[in-house]
């Protein structure tokens, strides 16, 4: 099975996981060892976006994601595709659960910025919290599930838009239809936000 510089090919991963499925322990155990580095390289992408004030190490978000999904069965993912989803939410869960866990530490203090400069208008000063953030992806899910798993998949996953419509099953069209729509109405709803 092949892997060119470091990085797992989408359908080595496949093969490790029928592999796996078909009771082969060192597939298996491959599988897991793939699973981290690909969740290092999200975490990584998170560090990127500069959340929390370097406050949370790529390796500390690696290690607890990693954590989480020990717990589910690594053999029910589909694909790759649908265990970088999952890496996506787990990521994005663990740090909204860290900023919701920080402010009330802090009872109402400061929270943490967060950088969205894919998602927004770099022009704009208006640097929503992470916390505002995930109010307006709960807003957006509710709205559409799809631009919520969207935004989700490009900005917690650090996903492309062609990997992204291959996790969602859409054209590319339709990923970036929905992309360009989810940032608009990310940007419309959180400088309403910054203005209350």
């Amino acid at each position: 099975m092949e892997e060119q510089s470091g990085e797992m090919k989408p359908t080595t991963m496949s093969l490790l996981l029928q592999s796996a499925r078909s009771g082969d322990d060192e597939a298996s155990q491959r599988l897991w060892i793939n699973v981290y580095d690909e969740i290092r390289k999200i975490a990584q992408i998170a560090v990127n976006q500069e959340f929390g004030q370097n406050s949370i190490q790529a390796t500390e978000i690696a290690h607890e994601a990693y954590l989480r999904l020990a717990g589910n069965e690594l053999l029910k993912f589909e694909s790759r595709s649908h265990l970088l989803a999952t890496v996506a939410r787990a990521i994005r869960r663990l740090l909204v659960d860290r900023a919701r866990a920080r402010k009330a530490d802090k009872r109402g203090g400061h929270l943490h910025r967060v950088v969205l400069d894919d998602i927004l208008d770099k022009a704009s000063q208006n640097q929503p919290e992470l916390l505002d953030l995930e109010v307006a992806l709960e807003d957006l899910e509710r709205l559409d599930t799809r631009y919520a798993k969207l935004v989700e998949l490009r900005f917690f996953g650090g996903m492309t838009l062609e990997e992204s419509a291959a996790t969602l099953s859409v054209s590319m069209r339709t990923v970036a239809s929905d992309w360009a729509f989810a940032k608009a109405w990310l940007r419309r709803r959180l400088n309403e936000g910054s203005t209350q």
